[in-house]
C-alpha cells in the first residue's frame, strides 16, 4: 500500500517539472518574455518545496514565500539552504512578474540563473522523494 502524502509529493514534483518545461521553452524564443521565465522558475521551486514538505508530512500554508517554505523543512533534509538568498529573490517573482502594477523587466542573465537554481532545487527534492519508501 502506498503513502498518500508520498503520492501527492510526486504529483507536486510533476507540476514543478511542468513549470521548468515552460520556462525552458520560453527561453528558446528569440524575444521570450523574461517575466514568464522568472514566474515559472519561482513556481517550480515553490512546488518542489511543497513536495518536500508533503513527503515528510509537514503541513504548510498557501504561500509563495520560498524562504518561509524552506524554513519549514526539517534540518536533516536535502541541502537546499545554499539557495536561501536566491530563493529570497525568487519569491518576488510569484507576484512581481504577474501583474502590471508590480512589473519589473528582468535581465535575461538573471532569469537564466534563476532557472538553473530552480532546476537544481527540483532535482534535489526529486532525489529525496524518489528515495522515500512507500508503506
Amino acid at each position: 500500500m502506498s503513502d498518500p502524502d508520498l503520492d501527492l509529493a510526486r504529483r507536486w514534483l510533476q507540476k514543478a517539472e511542468n513549470d521548468l518545461v515552460t520556462a525552458r521553452q520560453t527561453l528558446l524564443l528569440p524575444d521570450g518574455p523574461t517575466d514568464t521565465v522568472a514566474f515559472h522558475a519561482q513556481q517550480a521551486v515553490e512546488k518542489a518545496l511543497k513536495a518536500l514538505l508533503t513527503s515528510v508530512h509537514v503541513e504548510f500554508p498557501k504561500v509563495h514565500d520560498l524562504i518561509r517554505l524552506l524554513d519549514m523543512a526539517p534540518p536533516h533534509l536535502p541541502g537546499l539552504a545554499r539557495y536561501r538568498s536566491a530563493f529570497g529573490e525568487m519569491s518576488n517573482y510569484a507576484v512581481q512578474s504577474r501583474y502590471p502594477d508590480d512589473f519589473v523587466e528582468l535581465a535575461r542573465d538573471d532569469v537564466v540563473r534563476s532557472l538553473k537554481i530552480a532546476e537544481e532545487a527540483v532535482a534535489t527534492v526529486k532525489e529525496k522523494v524518489s528515495g522515500a519508501r512507500t508503506a
